[in-house]
């Protein structure tokens, strides 16, 4: 009965998508107690009662339907990251700020379009730490034409592992009330398998081969280099580039680029690419932080490896983004209001540390802020109905929007804009960096066409300037993509032009069944009554105690 029941779900969702290509896929939720890095066993999140999750491959204008069954026993929900969604922003996958996530034992359809969209996005969980425990795989949207600037592609995407489930480390911590996370040494998958165990690069002579590389980390940065090849990045998060030699990239979690590498003219060597993971929170122990991981670049099986000199990073070209120019040349956008956001850390006794871009950490409102911003008419252009804990942002239609962020922190933070991508236009030092043990950060500004990227790392003790223009309504998640700031609090939202989401969007009724399942509220303010009345919303985390 079960199966009839989810066939007839099936069918009665393709219905609606009419003539267009499609790409479907079924997805059941799971989780699947395995050692995915060969030192630690838990439940790792799961597809199909299986890990890796394979990579989602479609071409530009078809149709991803993804049918998703829930067979955990929380919610969950589905967010294809770097896609812009014009007026369905019900299927962006934020649990709570645009959907109220799928309930355990339901099933539900995300209908994503790829017409206006080609390059390396990704999909994974948005429900409280189910990114983190490997709910995550590449989604690569191809060009209908294939470009004539490579022979072959290549895929390759890394992933940080704990040693256990997210929930479990911060028990840990709770209990320990320490100041911060401890130590916790993450290692590291390549492809999905353990780093140790993956599969070598085939490369041919002469051939130019376009390489994917995603950071799908959460609480890492990842260092690539290709010692003997020489790179070149034609794009970062989906966005084109002007081609830039580099010698090696550093992606923040959830960052991505592709490259061109041409092989050598001969088999006579075997070369090895080389990886690092480490992040500036975790302090340095030799041989687990940072951790260093390499991979064989094979022209010939047996051939010997081509000696190569060491060189330090410091003497290297990287990809910085503030230097790179978007291949369209979009000028840089003036500026019709800046908005200031600076990130802030408090620790409470119990020992785990809030974030926020204000004065409160980000927590869920009672109704999904997509909901408040349809239901409340004239209302949803004052930000006071979304609550304090939605750190709330009204944007207005035509708008070209500055976001000025400050980092007086000791951390660096990965920043995703969902449903969109900003320029990058200045960077530099903020606070005392020397004096707590930091390198500062150069003063740089962009180009005349700044690179346009949908996450973005901001280093510890700096700021970093971002412009963007409000073509549509919308309403749009600004997030740490880094577990530990996300999870607790580093977390705005923007609201785009309310009016024309009102006019535009057509909420569908599974989505509304979804949230009268979970006896969640689809309309009123963020307390799910009239007006300004927060009656019944939990109080916010206070986080800018100054």
């Amino acid at each position: 009965m079960l199966s009839f029941i989810w066939g007839l779900f099936l069918l009665l969702n393709s219905a609606t998508i009419g003539c267009a290509e499609r790409v479907e896929l079924f997805w059941d939720i799971c989780r699947l107690n395995i050692s995915r890095d060969g030192y630690s066993t838990w439940k790792s999140m799961c597809v199909n009662n299986a890990v890796p999750i394979p990579p989602v491959h479609v071409t530009q204008g078809d149709v991803l339907v993804l049918n998703v069954r829930n067979s955990l026993d929380v919610p969950t929900a589905v967010h294809a990251h770097g896609i812009y969604h014009n007026y369905t922003d019900y299927y962006d996958g934020a649990e709570m700020v645009t959907e109220c996530g799928i309930p355990p034992g339901e099933n539900f359809t995300y209908i994503i379009d790829t017409t206006t969209q080609a390059g390396d996005l990704w999909i994974h969980g948005h429900v409280h730490s189910q990114l983190t425990d490997g709910f995550r795989t590449p989604f690569i949207i191809h060009e209908k034409i294939k470009p004539s600037t490579y022979d072959e592609e290549k895929l390759l995407y890394f992933e940080d592992w704990n040693e256990r489930a997210f929930k479990d480390m911060v028990a840990i911590d709770a209990k320990l009330k320490l100041a911060d996370f401890p130590p916790s040494y993450r290692t590291m998958l390549i492809n999905g398998v353990n780093a140790n165990t993956s599969k070598s690069l085939h490369f041919e002579p002469r051939k130019r081969y376009r390489l994917r590389i995603m950071s799908l980390s959460t609480s890492s940065w990842i260092k690539f280099r290709m010692p003997g090849h020489t790179m070149h990045v034609i794009s970062k998060d989906g966005v084109e580039a002007v081609p830039m030699e580099v010698d090696g990239l550093d992606l923040g979690p959830g960052q991505r680029v592709s490259i061109i590498v041409t092989a050598h003219d001969t088999t006579e060597f075997n070369y090895m690419y080389n990886v690092t993971l480490y992040a500036n929170f975790i302090p340095l122990y030799p041989g687990l932080m940072p951790r260093h991981y390499s991979g064989l670049i094979e022209y010939q099986k047996n051939a010997p490896l081509a000696s190569i000199p060491t060189v330090d990073d410091a003497q290297l070209v990287w990809n910085d983004v503030i230097n790179m120019q978007a291949r369209d040349r979009m000028p840089l956008l003036p500026v019709d209001r800046q908005i200031v956001l600076s990130i802030k850390q408090f620790t409470p006794e119990h020992g785990i540390p809030y974030y926020s871009f204000g004065d409160y950490a980000f927590n869920h409102s009672l109704v999904p802020i997509l909901f408040t911003a349809l239901s409340m008419g004239e209302l949803a252009s004052n930000s006071s109905v979304y609550g304090p804990q939605a750190q709330a942002h009204i944007l207005q239609y035509g708008e070209s929007i500055e976001l000025l962020v400050y980092n007086d922190n000791s951390k660096d933070h990965s920043l995703h804009l969902h449903r969109g991508e900003y320029q990058v236009v200045e960077v530099g030092p903020y606070g005392d960096a020397v004096a707590n043990n930091h390198t500062a950060v150069e003063f740089q500004k962009s180009g005349p066409s700044p690179m346009r990227c949908d996450v973005v790392t901001v280093r510890a003790y700096s700021y970093i300037k971002l412009r963007f223009h409000v073509n549509r309504g919308m309403v749009a998640l600004f997030h740490c993509h880094m577990m530990h700031g996300g999870y607790f609090g580093l977390a705005a939202t923007f609201i785009a032009a309310p009016e024309l989401l009102q006019k535009h969007v057509k909420v569908p009724e599974e989505v509304i069944r979804m949230c009268k399942l979970r006896g969640i509220k689809t309309s009123g303010n963020a307390a799910g009554n009239e007006g300004f009345d927060m009656t019944g919303l939990p109080t916010p985390f206070l986080v800018n105690r100054e």
